[in-house]
């Protein structure tokens, strides 16, 4: 473990040199309010945040997301005036949104995809969302030592919320380094085991390489020449896929899978996708049976790709996954219509086309924009919309109840049960008497009166 000044350091050699001066007073103030306060592992509570704020600088963050990261653990209920004071309503407001994250997925009896959903929804500027994510993946880096029952707790949390979300915000290196540090602590003898198979199979980052190299040999006499890029499928992807097998009764091998290892070659034109095809069915073997072309036969959501299985036995009996596609389709499944976003949030990948999603594309513009001019702006708001045709409000019981835009109190009693729309009487919203025409709002507590006697 770094010291702290060490950490310190290398906090400020990250920093733009006009916004030197806050950064320093915030750790100074942050030193004094911590000193003496440890993490349940142990470590001082100022090596964590230091650590949080490190992490967001080196992804861009403006550096009033990274003062808000360094000062994120301090309670605002007796620093409120401290902080406005002192850094301004702005960070006081990032500190405090990124409680609000923390503390809805505290949300009781609520499936984590409608909490995700929620924490997008209503949020109106993600850098609180994004310094959640940073501050998880640090949580999942120093767990070792927690007591057991609150390791499983964040583990799970780690590994069905804050990956998740670092999926939905398309940062798919940290939902990675999430998901593959969670899983070996979580599951270790599950983590072990697909890595003692992956050993044994040399698939690595080596064989990802000899594949790659081929295929760049196979395209190298089509002009305008393709870009190639490809993965090693992580650990705990693995895990999911075998787990989902077995739920379908089938019960693979890992080496039978055959996107261990998954490339994607992107043309700037249609024809040139077929002569690529074409090379690789001259110098590869492909396997027919699971070769589909949605390019010729788009899917209903407007997917449009052509995917299958291949190997060259020279390098290897494994299969890889190749994907060709053009640029277009390529922006398609990625931000439109056909997105593997729309895809999550829909549950199925033949859902119809919607223009829903269109807001990944524009929180990716502005993520991008935030770390583009984050040198040289203080202060830059990651502004989203998103879900906006859906609301999430709370029962008493801090359970959330995804509804549609429009929809009333009444509409809120019948999601709960048919029997207590039936017997509802009256409301209150956050407190509030209301009558059951009134229309609920994201965020809203919902609290319904009903009559037993009421039919």
């Amino acid at each position: 473990m770094e010291d702290i000044e060490k950490k310190e350091k290398r906090i400020l050699k990250l920093i733009p040199k006009e916004f030197l001066p806050e950064v320093k007073k915030s750790i100074e103030y942050a030193k004094k309010y911590y000193e003496g306060k440890k993490r349940f592992n142990g470590d001082p509570m100022i090596i964590h945040t230091l650590s949080v704020a490190t992490d967001l600088r080196e992804m861009k963050m403006d550096t009033a997301t990274v003062i808000a990261g360094i000062l994120h653990e301090i309670d605002l209920d007796t620093e409120e005036r401290y902080v406005k004071e002192n850094f301004g309503e702005e960070i006081f407001f990032l500190i405090q949104d990124s409680k609000r994250v923390r503390n809805v997925t505290e949300a009781t009896d609520t499936d984590t995809d409608i909490i995700i959903k929620y924490i997008l929804n209503s949020s109106k500027d993600l850098r609180p969302v994004i310094l959640k994510i940073l501050d998880k993946k640090n949580d999942v880096d120093t767990i070792k030592n927690i007591p057991a029952e609150k390791k499983k707790e964040a583990l799970n949390k780690a590994l069905n919320i804050y990956s998740v979300l670092a999926e939905y915000l398309h940062f798919e290196t940290i939902k990675k380094e999430i998901e593959e540090n969670a899983f070996k602590e979580y599951l270790p003898t599950e983590y072990e085991s697909i890595d003692k198979k992956l050993k044994e199979g040399n698939i690595n980052n080596t064989l990802f390489a000899k594949y790659k190299k081929a295929l760049e040999e196979n395209m190298k006499d089509i002009s305008p020449k393709p870009s190639i890029a490809g993965r090693v499928k992580s650990k705990y992807s693995i895990y999911k896929k075998l787990k989902k097998y077995e739920k379908e009764w089938i019960n693979p091998k890992i080496d039978s899978l055959e996107d261990l290892i998954a490339f994607r070659i992107v043309f700037k034109d249609e024809d040139n996708c077929y002569k690529g095809l074409e090379k690789l069915m001259d110098n590869a073997e492909i396997n027919y049976e699971r070769f589909d072309d949605y390019i010729s036969n788009p899917k209903k959501n407007g997917y449009r790709a052509m995917h299958f299985p291949a190997k060259f036995p020279l390098i290897s009996p494994l299969h890889i996954e190749v994907q060709i596609l053009t640029e277009e389709m390529y922006y398609t499944n990625t931000y439109g219509t056909a997105s593997h976003i729309a895809y999550k949030a829909s549950k199925s990948r033949y859902a119809n086309p919607t223009n829903e999603y269109h807001w990944v594309e524009e929180i990716q513009k502005q993520i991008e924009e935030c770390q583009d001019k984050s040198n040289k702006i203080f202060s830059i708001p990651v502004k989203a919309d998103i879900f906006k045709e859906e609301v999430f409000a709370f029962t008493p019981k801090n359970k959330i109840i995804p509804l549609e835009k429009g929809d009333t109190v009444l509409d809120f009693a019948y999601r709960l049960h048919t029997h207590i729309g039936n017997s509802a009487t009256g409301a209150k919203i956050n407190g509030k008497p209301v009558s059951l025409s009134t229309k609920v709002e994201t965020g809203n507590i919902v609290e319904i009166k009903t009559d037993k006697n009421k039919t």
